[in-house]
Formats: structure tokens, C-alpha cells, sequence
């Protein structure tokens, strides 16, 4: 082995030793870049700030806030629509009662209890023998209780009495309610008496006629007559089941 000197001293030089790879200080470098050391952007992994969870705060804690946020609001909406409700009720308990409930009624009919001659017909329906309800049902029928109603044919008032009938019933102006309702409650009650208490028989002859319902021994066979029938026997029994 040839001596070479190494330093001005004439020290011999001594052999050059390459360490280990596993002592190296510096780490291994991945021959192309990975996502465990670039961001998408380049910026390498240990510069990439942390999420905000990594950062401290709390998963459980933001979503307690949200929560909490969510309920107040809830909890203002239900405030507001019980407000609003509550208002409506009271516009609704302090509106004036108005007659549009009589506006909606079938042509020729009245509600029920929209009677404004309640007293009146009581008391003719007494002097005559004859159930109120009954002689309710006949007008409701016939006018609606307009004491100025007028038909095609001519009936005049409460209980829509021809002029020929009126007269021959000592009734001198049809459209005074107390005049008609007296002649209208004595045509009944002859018809009923006429026709052995026979209800059916008595309203189809006061709607069309005794001849009509001699002729045919029962209730015409006419539509109107028989529609007239039924509407007031079902309101007298309605009111019959009321009382």
C-alpha cells in the first residue's frame, strides 16, 4: 500500500469510508411527488393548513350551536303564527253577524231560524188548529218569508195565495203578512180536514189544486207538485226531531 502524506505534518492519509444508507441524516426522496407530500396545488403537505377540526375546535361543540340557532329560530316562527292566529279568532269573534247565510239560500227558502214573523205565525197556526212548525214549513216553502213575493202565475205573498183565493178567503190585501198568513193557515187547515188529516194529500192540493188530486186519487204526478210535497214534509220532520 502506497503511503501518500496527508497534511503538511506527513500524517499518511488514511481511507475515505462511505456510511451506510440507513445513517445518511437526510430522508430517502420518492422518486416522483405523491399526494403525501404536494397539496393539489404543489405546496408541500406540511405547509397545508389544518381543517378547522384538526385546528381545535370541536365536531360535537358546532353542531350543539347549530342546534341551538335552529331552535331559536323554530321557536320565533311559533311565536309569530300563534300571534297571528290568535288575531284572526278575535277579528273573527268581533265581526258583526251578517245576512249572507239568507243570500246563499235555495231560491224560494229561508234558513232555519230566519223567521221574522215567529209570534205572528204562532199565533194564527193556534186560532187554526195547527202545528207552527207545519205552517213554518208551508211558508219557507212558498215565499221565504218575503210577505212581498209575487209568482209567475200571480200568487201573492207570505203564503203565495192566487187572487181568486184570497178573495174567496176574506183576504182583502195579500201582502199584508197578518191577512195572508190567517188566509193561507184557514186553506190548510180546510184541506187537511178535507182529506181525512192526510198531509200529503193536503199540501199537493194547496200546491195544485183539489181537482189534481181528486183526479188522480193521491199526489199529481207532476214534478213540482211532488218536489213541494217532499221538501215540506222533510223540513217538518227536521223540525220535529229538533224540538
Amino acid at each position: 500500500m502506497n503511503m501518500a502524506p496527508n497534511d503538511v505534518t506527513g500524517m499518511p492519509e488514511q481511507p475515505r469510508r462511505t456510511l451506510p444508507i440507513a445513517m445518511r441524516p437526510w430522508p430517502p426522496v420518492p422518486a416522483s411527488p405523491s399526494s403525501a407530500w404536494l397539496d393539489p396545488q404543489g405546496t408541500p403537505a406540511d405547509s397545508v393548513p389544518a381543517p378547522p377540526a384538526a385546528q381545535g375546535a370541536s365536531p360535537e361543540l358546532s353542531l350543539s350551536k347549530l342546534i341551538a340557532q335552529l331552535s331559536r329560530q323554530l321557536k320565533s316562527i311559533e311565536q309569530t303564527f300563534t300571534k297571528a292566529l290568535q288575531q284572526l279568532a278575535k277579528s273573527v269573534e268581533s265581526a258583526p253577524s251578517s245576512p249572507s247565510s239568507s243570500a246563499a239560500a235555495p231560491s224560494g227558502t229561508a234558513p232555519r231560524g230566519a223567521n221574522p214573523y215567529d209570534g205572528m205565525i204562532r199565533r194564527t197556526a193556534q186560532r187554526h188548529d195547527l202545528d207552527p212548525a207545519l205552517l213554518n214549513a208551508v211558508i219557507r216553502q212558498e215565499s221565504g218569508f218575503n210577505p212581498q213575493a209575487r209568482s209567475s202565475a200571480g200568487a201573492m205573498g207570505l203564503m203565495q195565495l192566487m187572487p181568486d183565493t184570497a178573495k174567496s178567503l176574506g183576504v182583502t190585501d195579500a201582502f199584508d203578512p197578518a191577512q195572508n198568513l190567517e188566509g193561507g193557515a184557514k186553506l190548510l187547515r180546510g184541506l187537511i180536514d178535507q182529506y181525512g188529516g192526510r198531509l200529503d194529500l193536503a199540501l199537493a192540493a194547496y200546491n195544485a189544486g183539489s181537482g189534481a188530486v181528486d183526479k188522480y186519487h193521491g199526489v199529481p204526478p207532476f214534478a213540482e207538485t211532488r218536489n213541494y210535497v217532499h221538501a215540506i214534509l222533510d223540513d217538518y220532520k227536521a223540525s220535529a226531531l229538533r224540538a
